[in-house]
């Protein structure tokens, strides 16, 4: 457990020395060595760059995928009450559907920044709340992906506005991998999320609770062949 934390701070404190930033302040690049395949990733809603790359999940598959190099992006600011969050909740609340389509535009905006100045990229990983981002973002975008690594997602059904917009442009045609576990208490939106792609891989964890399997869960091997397939790597 210690020398997991000693890692994890090596690797942000590497990534400051040499200049890992995204557009925005709190952006992490991992790659202090590059990978071949470079993957964008969204954190959960509240949650921060530094949390995702700090997940125990996460911090095994960059060790097992050194071919891959992953930049964490952080979510711009919003005006609203929602902190490190990709869109705020509905004005009404959750129980009054937002009808408004633009309602993460600064999101967008921000990410088509990022792809600009340290793309391209050759996939996208959402996590939590980074799920539908990554979606709306794809289903709103010119950019394209070969993959996308979906953990613990769902379609982002209190906003009507960005859920019609992805509906209008399914089946979004990217290679999508749609994780779930059984155990998690916060989110059972995988099959709604997988919906929307055309022909997904549906992994689910049934040890798994909200977060990225570990390299013991019985799906972690599966997980793996995913990112490594259409690549050079072991299938």
């Amino acid at each position: 457990m210690k020398g997991s934390a000693l890692n994890l701070f090596l690797l942000i404190f590497l990534a400051t020395l040499t200049g890992c930033t995204g557009s925005e302040e709190g952006s992490v690049d991992s790659g202090a060595a590059t990978g071949e395949f470079k993957i964008l990733a969204l954190h959960g809603g509240g949650d921060s760059p530094e949390g995702l790359m700090g997940q125990p999940g996460m911090q095994d598959l960059m060790a097992d995928l050194p071919e891959f190099e992953f930049f964490f992006a952080d979510a711009p600011d919003h005006d609203s009450m929602c902190d490190q969050c990709w869109y705020a909740d509905p004005p009404g609340g959750k129980g009054e559907p937002n009808e408004d389509r633009n309602w993460a535009d600064v999101s967008i905006d921000y990410l088509d920044g990022i792809v600009e100045e340290h793309g391209p990229f050759y996939g996208i990983l959402g996590y939590s709340q980074g799920c539908p981002m990554a979606t709306v973002y794809i289903a709103n975008s010119n950019t394209t992906f070969e993959k996308a690594f979906l953990f613990n997602g769902y379609l982002p059904t209190t906003h009507s506005g960005l859920n019609d917009t992805i509906n209008e442009a399914a089946p979004l045609d990217v290679d999508a991998l749609i994780f779930g576990a059984e155990n998690d208490v916060f989110i059972f939106g995988a099959e709604e999320l997988a919906g929307v792609y055309q022909e997904p891989r549906m992994i689910i964890s049934s040890t798994a609770d909200h977060y990225l399997p570990v390299s013991d869960d019985e799906t972690y091997g599966d997980v793996l062949a995913f990112f490594r397939e259409g690549t050079n790597g072991t299938v």
